[in-house]
């Protein structure tokens, strides 16, 4: 097939590359708008468009559908069969829904109904889920509310972050979606309607789901250090500044109060409301990731002190 990729994060790479590897015509990559960051402000790409270019593929980056439809001609003048979309992160309006013949094909990482919207990965570890999978779906006008055209589970490991389960995820998709997109070609596929009454939702995270509250459970802290990282992360204030909480465990035999911080045989404790954790890696604002012990060697007023 003649194939528009849509993405936009480091995670759809495998999906674009499995594409192109099975003998598709990559007739363009779709991607978002590269972006300033950083102290310096130094404009980036996206990691899809620099895979794409060192492909030698053609990049295209509009900023918006709606308010530029030169956009949608040139998306037509593709010829296209078909468009993958793989967390692109723009709008599609109706007008490309309905202009290639075998329409827009979306991967969305959770077992659709269930986890619609913008953070099913998070939201999936949130909720103790032991399973979960990726849903490749056709896209319509409402929110991941398409018909499915396949789905695969995979169990979520015990310890696993959000970011490791994500490329998990799409990298099964990949293989999914290029079942897909063949079986589509034989006309072999019949699309299953979602069961819209029991589908469920998920928020945009943002900066301030990454607030730890020493008054949860260890359990509920450690779910939220593995499902908001690396975005927004988990952080808590230390002396005014914000201090990131990477990795940590569960002690379920040392006890404090919450946010108290205790440094016992090189370890580094701080209380919940039940258990404690044991933190092996943090982040102070502005500087590189440190192992607990060293950044309670250098700030001696660690120790004692009450989080948040």
């Amino acid at each position: 097939m003649k194939i528009v990729f849509m993405g936009t994060p480091y995670f759809t790479i495998p999906v674009l590359d499995k594409i192109s590897s099975n003998g598709h015509d990559i007739v363009a990559v779709y991607t978002q708008p590269d972006r300033t960051s950083g102290r310096g402000r130094k404009v980036t790409m996206s990691a899809v468009k620099e895979y794409a270019i060192s492909k030698n593929l053609r990049v295209l980056q509009p900023q918006n559908f709606r308010k530029d439809l030169s956009q949608i001609h040139i998306l037509d003048s593709f010829k296209a069969d078909i468009a993958v979309v793989a967390a692109y992160g723009i709008l599609l309006p109706s007008e490309i829904l309905d202009l290639l013949p075998h329409g827009c094909i979306n991967l969305h990482p959770s077992l659709l109904p269930k986890y619609r919207g913008a953070s099913p990965v998070s939201t999936a570890i949130l909720e103790s889920e032991k399973v979960t999978g990726t849903t490749i779906m056709q896209l319509d006008s409402g929110i991941d509310s398409g018909p499915i055209l396949a789905q695969q589970e995979t169990p979520i490991g015990e310890e696993e972050l959000c970011n490791e389960l994500t490329e998990k995820l799409f990298y099964l998709g990949a293989d999914l979606i290029v079942e897909t997109i063949s079986k589509l070609a034989k006309g072999i596929i019949v699309p299953r309607q979602q069961d819209h009454e029991n589908a469920t939702y998920t928020k945009k995270l943002v900066r301030q789901d990454g607030l730890v509250d020493w008054k949860d459970g260890a359990d509920v802290i450690l779910r939220k250090i593995r499902a908001h990282h690396p975005w927004p992360g988990s952080y808590t204030y230390f002396n005014g500044k914000n201090l990131k909480i990477i990795e940590a465990r569960i002690s379920e035999n040392y006890n404090l109060g919450p946010g108290c911080v205790s440094v016992q045989d090189n370890a580094v404790y701080i209380g919940t409301s039940d258990d404690s954790l044991i933190v092996s890696q943090l982040q102070s604002e502005g500087a590189k990731i440190t192992s607990a012990t060293d950044f309670a060697r250098g700030h001696r007023d660690f120790e004692n002190s009450i989080l948040g």
